[in-house]
């Protein structure tokens, strides 16, 4: 797979799109800074060199199911960081949390492409420096957590160097198996498991998800499958 890093872009997720756009195959496209990064449901997402940001991009045939993939790249990237999984908890569908706090998001995109292929671009932001003692924490609702807190000697181009490889093969498995397998994984690390939250409209308990990456919530109407979408999850008992 293709690697290449830039100082500045306005999101690697635009530059990643692109370049498959343009016939290109498999790709990784890292940058120090972003100026225009995104993460879901149009939030922005700016990083600099406090925070690691970078897409992985390649062609899959449009016909692949995709549920649940946010979950199991969250997974893959939480079991190289915290292998002993006492830190890091993923919060469906796309958030990683270390110690109570962000840590960092996944964005997938997608861009149809000829020969009834897609184009998949994953985007993963963390952050890698903790904040200034006298930075402005107003804007982060969930909190700020960074990789150095788990991780004093991490650097942006190492954690890459040790993420490329795990997302790689998690991708070559996907193909094939789909989310299944990574079901377990995801539900020792959920963050929401047994707990009330908010999604959409709807309220209820967590139970887990399904094996294609579905929440289970358990409400007034039994266990009601929710898919992603434009949807995202609060915690009942925390800030939103």
């Amino acid at each position: 797979m293709e690697r290449r890093h830039l100082a500045e872009c306005g999101s690697t997720n635009t530059e990643a799109l692109q370049h498959l756009r343009n016939g290109g195959g498999p790709l990784i496209v890292s940058a120090d800074r972003q100026t225009a990064g995104r993460g879901r449901m149009g939030r922005a997402w700016q990083s600099d060199d406090a925070s690691l940001a970078f897409s992985v991009a390649l062609p899959l045939p449009a016909a692949l199911d995709l549920s649940g993939l946010s979950l199991a790249v969250g997974c893959a990237v939480a079991d190289v960081l915290d292998p002993g999984g006492e830190r890091i908890r993923l919060k469906w569908p796309n958030d990683l949390f270390l110690d109570g706090a962000k840590l960092g998001g996944i964005l997938i995109e997608t861009a149809p492409l000829p020969d009834e292929k897609r184009g998949v671009v994953i985007g993963i932001g963390l952050n890698l420096r903790p904040l200034p003692a006298d930075a402005d924490r107003s804007a982060y609702a969930s909190g700020h957590a960074a990789l150095q807190t788990l991780d004093p000697a991490a650097t942006a181009g190492a954690t890459l160097d040790r993420l490329a490889p795990a997302l790689r093969a998690l991708l070559a498995d996907f193909q094939t198996l789909g989310f299944g397998p990574w079901q377990l994984a995801f539900s020792r690390r959920d963050l929401a498991a047994g707990q009330r939250v908010r999604v959409g409209e709807r309220t209820g308990v967590a139970r887990g998800v399904s094996t294609s990456g579905e929440l289970l919530l358990d409400s007034d109407a039994g266990i009601v499958p929710v898919s992603a979408g434009e949807l995202s999850l609060r915690l009942e008992n925390v800030s939103p």
